[in-house]
């Protein structure tokens, strides 16, 4: 009966090291197999609970190191799991079924770990070797797994490298034309020169390309949203905020005559629709919906929350008209627009960069534009860390 349960229990064990592995290595899928994405969320968590409790340099260089520790941790859980998983195959059958250069009385757990560690390895001192055919193709089977692991291991860790060079050349893309910050109306006037926009829908176009590969990386290597740099521009909280302000900017401020052909271009319609699908897959894929609940914000934040948009909607209005770009005469109905776009993506966009590791002063530079731009500068958070 005994042998029956170490068994059954191994070859369980085996099968789900298995699937995990194929779920998170082989498959392209917005979440890893159940013993990665544990293993990512619990680090995660651990690791966050600290970094908000020290400074704003301290957290990110913290954070930042989560990302290149979950790799070879995942490697080394499998490897593990492995081993454990082959060993109570063993068990029962020591010593009957091996020859042992030592004589062993007694069947002996470390004996059965050793055995499915050296050959998983593919080490085979040949101290203990299997007697029995099926023990001997099992241990077969064991050295061809270790490889296989070995190599996909490897094969994975270039991908993900791969993606996050990609990653990180969408959001440099975007930094200095942003005013090294979150300057959505630097953005937009870095293309306006002599009366006319020049390249904005060439660069709008290709950012969408950019989103929507960066959408397939994040899918095919959850890991990714793991790796938080410390610079906060190469974040994607900030790449999303400056796309989603600028079809709000463009939309709600500029003036509606002059700039007509600007406000209707497909390029602007393109980019909110796909920046919104790629905020809303994140949250999905983090499973922040249900993880994360928002809560309902008292009379005084909601009149706060106003306050701070409409204060970052007069300061956009006052930097496009500094740079001589035409703006709507009717301010108002411009404003209700932009608070309109910002709550309809606010609060998931605001949930996905907590659960990342972010303020949301830094990622949006409402309340300062210096504090988005600036990496070192310390302002008090007034941002509460919340998890499950």
């Amino acid at each position: 009966m005994g042998t029956f349960i170490y068994t059954t229990a191994g070859f369980v064990l085996l099968a789900l090291i298995i699937f995990d592995i194929y779920a998170t290595v082989l498959h392209s899928s917005a979440r890893y197999g159940p013993v990665g994405e544990s293993l990512n969320r619990s680090v995660w968590r651990v690791a966050r609970a600290v970094a908000f409790r020290l400074s704003r340099a301290n957290r990110h260089r913290l954070l930042n190191m989560v990302g290149p520790l979950l790799l070879p941790l995942l490697i080394a859980v499998y490897v593990v799991l492995l081993v454990f998983s082959y060993a109570l195959v063993y068990y029962p059958r020591i010593p009957g079924g091996f020859n042992f250069g030592v004589a062993h009385p007694e069947p002996s757990w470390v004996d059965a770990v050793y055995f499915s560690g050296v050959t998983l390895t593919s080490v085979g001192y040949g101290d203990v070797v299997p007697r029995i055919a099926s023990l001997r193709f099992l241990a077969l089977f064991e050295a061809a797994s270790g490889l296989v692991v070995i190599s996909l291991a490897i094969t994975y860790m270039l991908t993900v490298y791969t993606a996050l060079e990609r990653k990180r050349a969408v959001a440099v893309s975007l930094y200095h034309q942003a005013g090294e910050g979150a300057d959505v109306a630097g953005f937009i006037a870095h293309h306006f020169v002599e009366g006319r926009f020049y390249g904005l829908r060439d660069a709008l176009r290709t950012v969408t390309r950019d989103l929507q590969g960066l959408l397939e990386s994040h899918i095919d290597h959850p890991v990714i949203h793991y790796f938080h740099p410390v610079e906060v521009y190469k974040g994607a909280p900030r790449v999303l905020f400056l796309l989603l302000e600028t079809c709000a900017v463009i939309r709600s401020t500029l003036d509606r005559e002059q700039n007509k052909d600007l406000r209707n271009y497909p390029e602007v319609r393109t980019l909110d629709a796909v920046v919104r699908h790629v905020l809303n897959a994140f949250v999905d894929s983090l499973d922040l919906e249900r993880r994360e609940q928002p809560r309902q914000p008292t009379e005084e934040e909601a009149r706060e929350t106003n306050e701070r948009w409409r204060r970052r909607y007069e300061q956009t209005l006052e930097r496009l008209r500094e740079s001589d770009i035409p703006v709507r005469s009717d301010t108002e109905q411009g404003w209700e627009e932009y608070r309109a776009q910002r709550e309809e993506w606010e609060s998931k966009l605001r949930r996905l960069a907590l659960h990342l590791g972010y303020d949301w002063d830094e990622v949006t530079g409402d309340r300062d534009l210096e504090y988005a731009a600036n990496e070192e500068k310390e302002e008090p958070r007034e941002e509460v860390m919340s998890d499950e």
